[in-house]
This record gives C-alpha cells, sequence and structure tokens, in this order.
C-alpha cells in the first residue's frame, strides 16, 4: 500500500501518471515506440506508446506465436477544474483564476481547502516548442464559502455555480503572475511560456483510515487505483501465448472524444500495428482479434451506510470485499454472462473474491471504458471495478485490502491464456 500512497503523491495529473508510469517501464526494461516511426518489434519484446503525453498503452509480445489479445484498459484522469487560456480574473482588490469544470467534479468538496496547480505548459526556445511538466506542489489556491450569515439555509442544501462559486482566490491586487511562478520554478522565462494545460490538484494525497487501517483515503482513486493495479499485474505476471496489453487512456470523465480517449482510434491503431510488425496478414489480424479478451476497469459504486435506499437490494458491493464485476441490461457496462464466466474462474484462479453489483432499476449509473472501447475493437469484454465511497469527491475512499486482490486477479490473467473453442464453450 505505501507504493501506491507513494504513486498518488507523484500523480495529481493525466500527465504526471503517464510520465510516472513510463519511468517504471523503462526501469523495466520497456521500449517506446512512436506512432510515427518504424516499429520493429521482437518475439518476447516489451514496450509502450503514449499520446498526449496523457495516455499510453503498454504491451509485451510472447516468445512464441502469439494465439491472440489479451487487453486491460483504465484511465487516468479525475474531476477537477482546469484553468482557461486568459486566467487572470480582478474582483475589487482580489486576482481569482478563471476556470472551468473539467468532469464531474463534487464541487462541495474542493471548498475551503489549499488547493495546488499541476499540468503542463509548452515553452518556445530556439526555435522549438517543449512541453513541461508542472507541478506546483504548495498551497497555491482556494475556494472560500460563503458565510452562514449571508446564506441560513446553506445546511439545507445550496446549488453552486461554476462561473460564480467555484473560481479559486489567487492573491491580492499586487501579485506575481502564475506564469512567473512557474517559470521560476522551471528555470525558465515567464515570456517563454506559449501555452498549458493547468488544473486545480488536491494536496492531501493520501493514507490509511480506520481502527485497523481498514480505508484508503486519497484523491484520484477513481480511476488511478485500477490504473496502478493494471500496470503492477502486467510487470508481475508470468510470460503467456497472448500479446498483453494495457490501455491507459486520458478523458474517460468527458467522454472519451479525444486523440488520447478510449472514443479514438488508438487503441485498433496499436493492437493492428502489432500484428503488421508480427508480419500477420488481415485475415490472422482478425484471427487473432477473434481469439481475445478485454477487461474493462473502473471503481465502482460502493455501498454506503448512510444512504441504504440508493442500492440495489440483492447487488450493492462492498469495500475490502474483493473485485466488482459491473452489470447493466442498458449495455452501459459490457459484461455478459460469457465474459463474467471467464473472469470468475480468472479470479478462482487468482484465489481473489468477487462480488456483483448493478444501480436500482430507477438509478442511472455511469459510464465506463469498456462499452467506448468496444465501438473500435469488438471482442469480448467484462466491466469490473474496486468498491469505493464519495467516488468524484476531492478526496475519495476505497478498502485498503481490494488493491491486492485486484493487483493478484490481473498477474493471473495475464499470466493465463484464454481460448474459445465454441461460443458455448472456454477453456484455459
Amino acid at each position: 500500500m505505501k507504493k501506491f500512497l507513494d504513486f498518488i503523491k507523484d500523480t495529481p495529473t493525466a500527465f504526471h501518471a503517464a510520465s510516472k508510469i513510463k519511468e517504471i517501464l523503462l526501469k523495466q526494461g520497456f521500449e517506446e515506440v512512436r506512432d510515427n516511426e518504424k516499429w520493429n518489434l521482437k518475439k518476447g519484446g516489451k514496450y509502450f506508446i503514449g499520446r498526449n503525453m496523457s495516455s499510453l498503452i503498454v504491451f509485451t509480445i510472447p516468445s512464441n506465436l502469439a494465439t491472440g489479445f489479451q487487453i486491460a484498459s483504465a484511465h487516468l484522469d479525475s474531476p477537477t477544474f482546469k484553468l482557461k487560456p486568459n486566467f487572470i480574473l480582478e474582483q475589487g482588490k482580489y486576482v481569482k483564476l478563471n476556470t472551468e469544470v473539467y468532469g464531474g467534479p463534487i464541487y462541495s468538496t474542493w471548498m475551503d481547502r489549499p488547493l495546488g496547480i499541476a499540468g503542463r505548459v509548452f515553452v518556445s526556445k530556439d526555435n522549438k516548442i517543449t512541453a513541461k511538466l508542472v507541478n506546483l506542489n504548495q498551497p497555491m489556491v482556494c475556494i472560500p464559502n460563503l458565510p452562514i450569515h449571508y446564506n441560513r439555509n446553506v445546511n439545507k442544501g445550496v446549488e453552486l455555480n461554476p462561473q460564480v462559486d467555484m473560481l479559486p482566490l489567487y492573491s491580492t491586487k499586487d501579485y506575481t503572475s502564475l506564469y512567473e511562478v512557474i517559470a521560476q520554478k522551471l528555470g525558465i522565462f515567464s515570456s517563454q511560456i506559449v501555452s498549458s494545460d493547468l488544473y486545480l490538484t488536491n494536496l492531501d494525497r493520501g493514507c490509511l483510515v480506520g481502527v485497523k487501517n481498514e480505508f484508503l483515503m486519497a484523491p484520484q482513486l477513481d480511476n488511478l487505483e485500477c490504473s496502478y493495479g493494471l500496470i503492477c499485474g502486467l510487470l508481475d505476471s508470468a510470460s503467456s501465448k497472448k500479446i498483453n496489453v494495457c490501455a491507459l487512456f486520458d478523458n474517460e470523465e468527458i467522454g472519451s472524444q479525444t486523440l488520447q480517449g478510449a472514443a479514438s482510434t488508438f487503441l485498433a491503431h496499436v493492437l493492428k500495428r502489432i500484428s503488421i510488425a508480427l508480419n500477420q496478414t488481415e485475415e490472422e489480424h482478425m484471427m487473432l482479434l477473434g481469439n481475445s479478451f478485454f477487461i474493462s476497469a473502473d471503481n465502482a459504486q460502493g455501498y454506503h451506510p448512510n444512504y441504504p435506499e440508493k442500492y440495489d437490494k440483492t447487488n450493492p458491493c462492498f469495500l475490502n470485499e474483493g473485485i466488482v464485476i459491473k452489470n447493466a441490461a442498458n449495455g452501459a457496462y459490457t459484461t455478459s454472462a460469457y465474459s463474467s464466466a471467464v473472469f470468475q474462474a480468472i479470479c478462482k484462479r487468482a484465489g481473489v473474491p468477487v462480488q456483483f453489483t448493478t444501480n436500482r432499476s430507477d438509478i442511472r449509473g455511469g459510464s465506463t471504458l469498456g462499452a467506448i472501447s468496444l465501438a473500435q475493437v469488438s471482442i469480448p469484454s467484462v466491466d469490473i471495478g474496486l468498491a469505493q465511497l464519495a467516488m468524484h469527491s476531492a478526496y475519495e475512499t476505497a478498502g485498503s485490502k481490494d488493491l491486492a486482490y485486484f493487483i493478484q486477479c490481473i498477474k493471473e490473467y495475464f499470466s493465463t491464456d484464454i481460448l474459445e473453442l465454441e461460443e458455448d464453450e472456454i477453456s484455459f
């Protein structure tokens, strides 16, 4: 758990998460390949490709002839607030930062706490423009609440307007520009910064809570917990006859309709280029896809003891009770009886407990990467996750046992050859 808390500490944005994972992969002997270069893949090789500095697809090639793809995906982004291009906003004798909502955060959880700023800037020098990561890991801004004296009904519920109530306080009128602060940290001139992707960040980066440390509290558990678990499981796995693929996407929280999102052709093109580099014909590539499996991993809504009426009566899921298999008749989750049976068999082999969840029939749940990805890569898929509380809060809560279950399951998945003999028969 300490390693995961250290990982959370270093990854305030999707850019930092991708960079940290890239650093881990390079230390483990993985080789980076690029979109605009020829791929010379070798049997037994380990590779990864990045896009936009915020998405990664990691894959390993078996030593023998590949029989299919075994894919697992998660996402690196989390709900927050992003700075607009012209973000300085003077109000009275104060300076605020003009932001817009990224994803679906619980607004109130971001208020009255010190916040940092992180992301990336593009710097111009010597006719080159270079991206640099930024992490102002210090109290930079806050979003103050209105005093109760001016809103006596605040504890009865108040609607927060993101353009009015959620703009962070940066300074008084005699201030140092944010780009100047960033420039000093990077050792450059502020005039060299030509553009930026900057986000508000939670400075409380994670801890264990409870009389027996039963609970894990941290920002961005949705979905860095699954992303971290996938990488750990892949790195710990034994070799198999399948091409193992770990796809970590950006922009799930805003619908994935981006260059680096799951709705793009990123994954489909990577799979095709792997086949091309391994001298597979078009038909052989389609045969590989026909013998493939997909895990979509994104945390699940755990049972909240203060709101039992919000959960399905026979399918709630609980913290520290194992991996959650998600089901939805409307197709929001890709799990079928077929894919559920396959995944349960993997968990049984790994000695890992599983549980099931569905939403109440009158409550719509969230979306996942599964259905989005399958529009581009149509193979059997199961939606899973780890139970957590306060999803999309600035500070979320999960079970401290479940990450270890998840890593063990993914290790087994990437070490196992799933063979589909017929539509109604599976072997391992």
